[in-house]
């Protein structure tokens, strides 16, 4: 486009579309999410969890604090426990721990069927399939 500057986007992000690898993609599903909380946990376990296999796990406590909410704690681990029960962030199984007086939230990848993951690659619409 003629006037602007030949590069209008920071080196890092750049960067990261040159490298696929750093791109975090988001599961269509996300979007169906309707809870502030549930959107800003999902994009947390997309980014701490990706497909480790073992998973992920954060302090309820500390998770408050990183997410910054207003609301008191206990308010938000009633959220979180909600939000474990229903199973509703895409892609990931979620639980609570409870050790050393301490609850722990625990995410693990679920595994991707490989003719499924293949089918979304090509874009074939796999909502059909499962």
């Amino acid at each position: 486009m003629a006037g602007l500057p030949q590069r209008c986007l920071p080196d890092w992000f750049y960067a990261g579309v040159l490298d696929r690898g750093l791109i975090l993609t988001i599961d269509r599903a996300y979007f169906a999410l309707t809870g502030g909380v549930e959107r800003w946990l999902y994009r947390i376990v997309r980014k701490h969890g990706g497909h480790q296999r073992g998973g992920w796990s954060f302090d309820v406590p500390h998770l408050h604090l990183k997410s910054g909410a207003l609301s008191p704690l206990k308010q938000f681990a009633f959220e979180l426990r909600t939000i474990v029960r229903r199973q509703s962030l895409p892609g990931y199984h979620l639980s609570l721990e409870h050790s050393f007086g301490r609850e722990r939230l625990i995410f693990k990848p679920i595994p991707v069927d490989p003719f499924v993951a293949a089918a979304r690659r090509v874009g074939f619409p796999v909502e059909k399939l499962a």
